[in-house]
């Protein structure tokens, strides 16, 4: 892995959850409700099946050990036959749902799948996600991760036999690895052909998001953000809204807007307090900065919260 990529990698936090592990007997034809911020994962254990991402003609063959992975949470189907058109509608697995493993019998003819879903960090820049396919597949016969998938696969076939008090926990962090390394794949496939991968990878741009994801709140300025990665504004400028789409202050406004969210849901605060965290000195400065990002005032986000409460 170049460590270009090890830069896009390390901006991304994902978090697995493996909700359900099912034992399909053809006939089968399952169709997965919209979520659009919850990823979702079928890892296939043994057998095979297709899926597609619904309102599509993509359908692709999964077999033993390949995971396919939904990056924006579009419903989606899985089926024992590619021309399949009816399907039973399931609405799972959801943030809140309770996990559930059907025993996993060893020498079954019938396919079993793990699936679950995983959540990318804040911090993780839209941009990559945005340009991911709506279905990634990682396989299990790539020749660069074979062995790897091979372990893991095997691993979480152990814990479905098993099934003990740990195998939940066991099974969030192997299925991790493998959403990682199916991310990782797609990007070295992807890196050299696209400019905005590329600049997104480039260590000056993760320089400049750590900063101000850590202090998004700071007095930032276009020449503060150059003068930290040695080029002209203009230089930086470009280089900047080519990995992320916006301009730089853009970017920092979005920062800001995204944490007083946070500060307004959770209403211990007040308006002018909420403005100032979020890096506002004036709160007429802070209305309009966020009814541009949000479309609504900040006081309609902080009435909603507090009737949810």
């Amino acid at each position: 892995m170049t460590d270009s990529i090890s830069n896009l990698l390390d901006l991304m936090r994902v978090s697995s959850t493996a909700y359900i592990a099912k034992n399909l007997t053809a006939p089968w034809g399952v169709l997965i409700s919209e979520h659009p911020h919850l990823a979702r994962f079928h890892l296939v254990i043994s057998g095979s099946t297709f899926i597609g991402v619904a309102g599509t003609d993509q359908k692709e063959a999964l077999n033993k050990g390949d995971i396919a992975i939904i990056p924006r949470g579009e419903a989606h189907s899985y089926s024992n036959d590619e021309a399949r058109s009816s399907y039973v509608s399931k609405a799972y697995p959801t943030a809140k749902s309770i996990p559930r493993f059907e025993l996993f019998e060893q020498n079954s003819t019938d396919t079993h799948l793990l699936c679950g879903y995983f959540e990318i960090s804040d911090d993780t820049p839209s941009a990559i996600l945005s340009l991911m396919p709506n279905l990634l597949i990682g396989r299990a016969s790539d020749p660069n991760m074979v062995k790897k998938f091979e372990i893991i696969v095997d691993l979480a076939r152990e814990e479905l036999l098993n099934n003990t008090s740990l195998s939940q926990t066991t099974l969030n962090r192997l299925t991790e690895i493998l959403c990682v390394y199916t991310i990782q794949a797609w990007l070295e496939s992807t890196q050299s052909e696209n400019d905005q991968i590329r600049a997104l990878a480039d260590p000056k741009t993760r320089l400049v998001l750590e900063e101000i994801h850590q202090s998004p709140a700071a007095n930032w300025s276009v020449e503060i953000f150059a003068q930290l990665v040695g080029q002209s504004r203009t230089a930086f400028s470009s280089q900047f809204k080519l990995a992320m789409g916006v301009s730089p202050m853009r970017y920092v406004r979005q920062r800001r807007i995204r944490l007083s969210c946070k500060m307004l849901e959770s209403g211990n605060m007040s308006m002018g307090e909420v403005a100032f965290k979020s890096g506002y000195s004036d709160t007429n400065a802070f209305n309009r900065a966020f009814k541009r990002e949000v479309g609504v005032s900040p006081g309609v986000i902080k009435n909603r919260s507090q009737k949810a409460g």
